[in-house]
């Protein structure tokens, strides 16, 4: 009976110490981007509720920012080809519309908006989060390929 308790145990053990394992190699991969541009230039539409423009374009300054304070190299490529321009014209049920142009794309980098700033602004990325939740309406993205 305490051969078998110990087998059990150990099992359990090793298992323990592989799940271990793997969750540390798996924090020591990189994290693949959620949203990944392609193409030479993109341009995404953003449908932004009426009344928070505000608070959408306060989510934009800080998307900036975190590009812009980020330790990594990439980000700042990434604000230097980053564009975002507000439109007189309005969407199909009154949305406001800016339009985010990316040109160029800095190919396999994260351009999820919560997803930057966390990585610079990890206690304040809930309520941004919540801000460009509440603001949004609808979203496009169009990539583009530069004609010879």
């Amino acid at each position: 009976m305490l051969r078998g308790v110990q087998v059990v145990v150990s099992g359990m053990a090793l298992a323990a110490c592989m799940l271990a394992g793997a969750g540390v190699a798996q924090a020591q991969e990189p994290e693949k981007p959620v949203l990944p541009l392609e193409g030479d230039a993109v341009m995404i539409t953003m449908l932004i509720k009426p009344d928070k423009t505000a608070d959408w374009e306060s989510v934009v300054a800080k998307y900036k920012e975190a590009m812009s304070k980020s330790e990594k190299p990439a980000r700042k490529e990434q604000l230097a080809g980053l564009k975002v321009l507000k439109s007189a014209q309005t969407g199909p049920k009154g949305e406001v519309i800016y339009i985010m142009y990316v040109d160029p794309v800095v190919a396999g980098e994260e351009y999820d908006i919560s997803r930057v700033i966390a990585e610079v602004f990890p206690v304040e990325v809930q309520e941004i989060f919540q801000k460009y939740k509440d603001a949004f309406a609808g979203r496009g993205i169009t990539s583009l390929t530069k004609v010879p």
